[in-house]
C-alpha cells in the first residue's frame, strides 16, 4: 500500500477508480462535487475507462446509473442532503429494482433552514429504502468502504451507500492507505449481472399485483438480511489481503469491563474514543462502539457488545422529528427488556453543531444522572 495524504472527497474517488467503475452520472452539489472532479481528471487523463454522464440534476443522476447497471455496468454517484431527497424515487428503484450501485453520500444537513453543514439527516431520511448502509469514522473508512461496497453490493444484488459527512471528511486532508491496483482487481473482480440486452429493448418495473408484491418484498428483505453476513465477511477477506484494520458491522472499543458504553457511527467516533482514553486515565470503565453498519441495522452484534452494560450514551447527529435519534431509536428498540439497563439518546452536532469532547462529556453525565428523563432525547448544545 502507498500512503498518502488526501481528502475524504479523493478518498471517495480513488476508491470508485480502483473499483473500474464503469457508469459514472452526476449533478453537481456541495459538498460532494469534489469526488465528482477527482474522477472527471481521471477519466480525462485516460486513468480510467468510465461513461461520464452529464446530467441536469441529482434525480437524473441516479437515474443514468440505473440504466447502466441494468445493461451490466459496474456504476457508481454521489450526492448529498436535498440532492438525496431529490434522488428518492429513483433510489426506491435502485432497491426494488436489485441493482449493485454504490453511491457516496457527503452527508449535509437537510433544509428547511438551508444548511452547508455536516450532519446525518439525509443518510436517515433514506433508512427505509432498501440500500445497505455503511458510515465512515475516517478518510481511511472512505477509501475502504467504498471498495468494500461494490463487493458487497454485487454479492447480494443490493445496492450500497457509503456515508461521509460533509466538510469534516470531504474537505479535510488525512493520511490514507491506498492499496495496489492488482490486489484491488484480484479482490473484486468484474462481475457483470446485466438485468436487460440492450439489442433487445424491454420495460422494466412493471404493475405487481398484491400477489407478487409481498413475495417480491420477503425476498428483498431476506437479502437485507443476508448481508448481516455478507459485510464482516467482506470486511475479514479485505484486512487480510491488504493488511486493512476494517470493521465489520461494529466495532468495540474498551469493552472487557466497561459498565458505561457511547454508541456513534460516523466521525464523532474518533472524538468519542479520545474521551473514553481520557476517562479510561481517571478510572471510569467506559467503552465505545462505532457502529458501522447503520442498514441493515447490526441488532446481534451489539446485543453482544452490551452485555451486561449499566449505561448507554447514543450520540445521534440527525434528528427523527417526535421520535428521537435514528440510531438511539434502534438500540432501544432491539434491547428493549433487557435487565435494567438505561440507554440515553443524545441529538448533538446538528448543522455542523458542536460536538468535541466537552458535549460528549455533557452527554455522559446526563445518561448518568437521575435526573435525566430517558425517555426523551437530549439535546446538547441549545
Amino acid at each position: 500500500m502507498n500512503k498518502v495524504l488526501i481528502t475524504g472527497s479523493e478518498a471517495a474517488a480513488i476508491g470508485a477508480k480502483l473499483a473500474k467503475i464503469e457508469v459514472l452520472g452526476y449533478y453537481p452539489i456541495t459538498p460532494a462535487f469534489p469526488a465528482m472532479e477527482r474522477l472527471s481528471k481521471y477519466i480525462e487523463d485516460g486513468e480510467l475507462n468510465c461513461k461520464f454522464i452529464r446530467v441536469e440534476s441529482d434525480h437524473s443522476a441516479l437515474a443514468a446509473v440505473l440504466g447502466g447497471s441494468l445493461a451490466g455496468a459496474r456504476s457508481y454517484t454521489v450526492t448529498n442532503s436535498q440532492g438525496l431527497l431529490l434522488m428518492t424515487e429513483v433510489v426506491y428503484h435502485v432497491a426494488g429494482l436489485r441493482q449493485p450501485i454504490v453511491m457516496g453520500v457527503a452527508n449535509r444537513a437537510l433544509s428547511a433552514p438551508h444548511s452547508r453543514f455536516p450532519e446525518h439527516g439525509d443518510a436517515v431520511s433514506q433508512g427505509a429504502s432498501g440500500w445497505i448502509q455503511l458510515f465512515s469514522e475516517n478518510n481511511q473508512d472512505v477509501l475502504d468502504n467504498t471498495i468494500q461496497a461494490f463487493r458487497i453490493a454485487e454479492e447480494r444484488r443490493t445496492p450500497v451507500m457509503v456515508n461521509y459527512e460533509g466538510y469534516i471528511q470531504s474537505h479535510t486532508l488525512e493520511e490514507v492507505f491506498v492499496p495496489e491496483q492488482d490486489k484491488v482487481d484480484a479482490f473484486l473482480p468484474l462481475k457483470r449481472m446485466p438485468a436487460l440486452d440492450v439489442s433487445d429493448p424491454r420495460g422494466v418495473n412493471t404493475v405487481a399485483g398484491p400477489d407478487v408484491y409481498t413475495d417480491y418484498k420477503y425476498i428483498q428483505n431476506a437479502a437485507m438480511e443476508q448481508a448481516l453476513t455478507i459485510i464482516p465477511t467482506v470486511a475479514a477477506e479485505y484486512n487480510k489481503v491488504f493488511g486493512a484494520n476494517s470493521c465489520g458491522l461494529v466495532e468495540g472499543y474498551m469493552m472487557e469491563d466497561a459498565e458505561h458504553v457511547i454508541a456513534a457511527m460516523g466521525s464523532i467516533v474518533s472524538t468519542a474514543r479520545l474521551l473514553v482514553d481520557e476517562l479510561r486515565k481517571q478510572g471510569k470503565k467506559i467503552g465505545l462502539i462505532k457502529v458501522r453498519a447503520w442498514r441493515p441495522f447490526p441488532v446481534q452484534a451489539v446485543k453482544e457488545l452490551l452485555h451486561n452494560v449499566k449505561f448507554v450514551t447514543v450520540l445521534d447527529k440527525n434528528i427523527v422529528f417526535g421520535v428521537g435519534g435514528a440510531l438511539a431509536t434502534d438500540i432501544k428498540a432491539n434491547l428493549y427488556g433487557q435487565g435494567n439497563m438505561v440507554i440515553n439518546g443524545v441529538i448533538l452536532g446538528l448543522g455542523g453543531g458542536k460536538c468535541g469532547v466537552k458535549e460528549i462529556k455533557e452527554a455522559v453525565d446526563h445518561t448518568e444522572s437521575s435526573e435525566t428523563n430517558k425517555n426523551r432525547s437530549e439535546w446538547i448544545g441549545l
